[in-house]
């Protein structure tokens, strides 16, 4: 019962992949010009519905008339002509067992209908001829990609295997909001399932992927097949779901449970790790599966290569190769059509050879895609408590200095809250803490955070120190880069590429927080002249324009902070400081007394009351002297060293 199970998904999902494939010929056939897209109204009851039909065109139907010459022109035309189709069309048929007799049939009934009495009109005779142009043009169809039907296959065992049979699967499945848990412990499987989700190769229809928590989806994939009609589908990967609380993570499941009307909920999981009890109790079905083995491999390269899967498993054994170091990406990149059997095996072991030793070394990749190298895949990489010089790391081209947080309770920490004299700018970073609470746990939308500021003063008042405590209170990766690294490459186009990297990197750090400091350099387009450059200003105005977009972009991706830091805010083009951009402008001065007073207090810490109790005494011989005049200040002197002395002894009291 199981085994017939498992091969009944498996011809219902490869169906669908080879559905989407027809599709897509037919799009590039029209492309081409070798069809013609007609939409006519399919008349249902719920009103009027729009469906395409796809009519060969004269040149399509003047090649068909040469008979072989034509269909290999027709195979250049669509780009098929190095694949050596007849020979590897078999195993994609073999896998389709519903699809040879439907062709069949349709040719035997339009032999049929040619010499029929009932092909007198000219409507029959032209519909007749349609079916079979299309029917040639899908034998130019290519074998499938090798990551998605990976995924059905996987997907169709888990089904398979699931002890309640077809009838307990089929009960769930229809409730209008299923939970449902998918684990299959194979790298790269919850983004390409996002994937196969998107484009309708799992279910009936195209869905439309939505984070239950940000950040913690299944698929950054994006719409490639825009104008589908999509279903709402709640998403959450198995690799991110130990960065949720258990507070946040039950808090959105309630919110999608009760919404309406309430979407189904799917979280599928790539790794080893236990899921969190409430996951599992909340779940209407858990479907499991093991990993990538020699059958499965074996009937990938069938499928897909038109390999026979006794060739493929006998080099395997010899081989003695090993699986579960491969990732779904390396099956699509390896698994092609026009590959031999030996040429993708050998690939799969050296894989297999460089991958373990990266693993001794410590370079690997986890079943979550992430690196080895961290302590745990439920522990993000900048709280794993390395040590400060592991902190900062490169980012290879990119202008761009990652820096990671502190642990939040660790002693010592650079924190918003510990410092002294930032005004207004403390207040928006204490702010801006409370509200990433809020939208991590879904409650607050990006676009009501305050999440661009800039930073101006005078030389040494402590910009880049503000945005290095800002990492560690939000807790969140610093990307520090500056305009002057931007222009270390003079030409316009190399200098684009930079900042286009800038961007990028802070993008896929999210929630990160963006630091560009000395971005007065960029001046201002009205100001050109004062410049010196004056026959150069299309050069500085496509740096701005192309900054003012970026921030644009940016302003609009959830999870990425820019902060801004200049010493001349008169400088600045005045684009860069319009709302939605860096709307929020903080000035900081040079610091006052009492900001003194905090900034020694912690600097010096715990040695602050022994610097104090060195401090020189003053000459009793000369208090007598002291000027009337000069009173005030000695009480002023005196009022100042009690604050000190509040600071060190941590007593908050300040004496008038």
């Amino acid at each position: 019962m199981m085994e017939i199970l498992t091969d009944r998904v498996t011809r219902y999902l490869l169906r669908r992949i080879r559905r989407l494939a027809v599709l897509d010929l037919y799009q590039h056939a029209a492309v081409a010009g070798l069809l013609d897209e007609l939409a006519y109204d399919a008349g249902s009851s719920a009103g009027p519905t729009l469906i395409s039909r796809w009519a060969p065109t004269v040149e399509l139907t003047h090649l068909l008339s040469l008979g072989s010459q034509g269909r290999e022109i027709l195979s250049r035309r669509l780009g098929h002509a190095d694949r050596h189709r007849d020979s590897l069309a078999e195993a994609w048929q073999s896998q389709q067992p519903s699809a040879a007799p439907v062709r069949d049939a349709l040719v035997s009934s339009t032999s049929s209908l040619v010499s029929s009495s009932a092909f007198d009109t000219e409507l029959e005779r032209r519909a007749a001829s349609e079916r079979e142009a299309l029917a040639v043009l899908r034998e130019q169809l290519p074998l499938p990609k090798a990551a998605p039907v990976a995924v059905a296959l996987l997907i169709a065992r888990a089904v398979g295997s699931h002890p309640g049979g077809w009838e307990a699967l089929r009960a769930i499945l229809r409730r209008p909001d299923p939970f449902i848990v998918m684990r299959i412990p194979v790298p790269g499987f919850q983004r390409h399932c996002g994937r196969s989700l998107e484009d309708g190769l799992i279910t009936p229809s195209c869905m439309k992927l939505e984070e239950l928590v940000r950040l913690a989806g299944i698929c950054d994939y994006g719409d490639r097949r825009p104008g589908k009609m999509r279903k709402r589908i709640k998403t959450i990967a198995g690799s991110e779901v130990h960065k949720v609380s258990d507070r946040a993570l039950g808090r959105a499941l309630s919110d999608a449970i009760n919404s309406e009307p309430p979407p189904p909920i799917l979280l599928v999981d790539q790794t080893n790790q236990d899921l969190p009890e409430i996951i599992m109790h909340a779940a209407d079905l858990v479907l499991e599966a093991d990993g990538l083995d020699h059958t499965l491999l074996a009937e990938l390269l069938q499928i897909c290569c038109g390999i026979a899967p006794k060739h493929s498993l006998e080099l395997m054994q010899e081989k003695g190769l090993t699986l579960d170091h491969l990732h779904l990406n390396d099956l699509a990149l390896i698994v092609r059509p026009g590959r031999s059997n030996a040429e993708i095996i050998s690939a799969f072991e050296a894989l297999r050879e460089e991958r373990a030793s990266d693993l001794e070394s410590g370079d690997g990749e986890g079943s979550d895609g992430s690196s080895n190298r961290r302590k745990s895949s439920s522990v993000p990489e900048w709280r794993s408590g390395a040590k400060p010089e592991e902190k900062r790391k490169s980012t290879g081209s990119a202008p761009v200095e990652v820096i990671r947080p502190q642990p939040a309770d660790a002693e010592a920490v650079l924190r918003v809250e510990t410092l002294s004299g930032y005004g207004e700018a403390s207040d928006w970073a204490a702010g801006l803490k409370l509200d990433l609470d809020l939208w991590r746990q879904g409650l607050l939308d990006w676009s009501e955070l305050s999440s661009r500021l800039l930073l101006s003063g005078p030389p040494g008042t402590g910009k880049t120190t503000f945005a290095n405590a800002l990492c560690n209170t939000l807790q969140v990766p610093l990307l520090a880069t500056s305009v002057a690294r931007w222009l270390e490459a003079s030409y316009l186009g190399e200098v684009l590429k930079l900042i286009n990297a800038a961007f990028t990197v802070a993008t896929e750090h999210r929630p990160a927080i963006l630091f560009i400091d000395e971005i007065d350099n960029l001046g201002s387009r009205a100001s050109g002249d004062s410049r010196g450059h004056k026959g150069h200003d299309d050069y500085w105005s496509s740096l701005i324009n192309r900054v003012l977009e970026l921030i644009d972009g940016a302003a609009k991706t959830e999870g990425v902070i820019i902060v801004a830091a200049t010493n001349l805010p008169d400088k600045l083009d005045p684009a860069l400081l319009r709302s939605g951009r860096l709307e929020r402008h903080v000035q900081i001065p040079r610091p006052d007394i009492e900001a003194l007073t905090g900034i020694l207090a912690h600097h010096l810490g715990a040695d602050l009351a022994k610097v104090i109790e060195t401090a020189p005494k003053p000459d009793k011989s000369g208090v007598a002297q002291v000027d009337d005049k000069a009173e005030p200040e000695a009480t002023k002197s005196s009022a100042q060293q009690s604050r000190v002395n509040a600071k060190a002894t941590g007593d908050g009291r300040i004496p008038a």
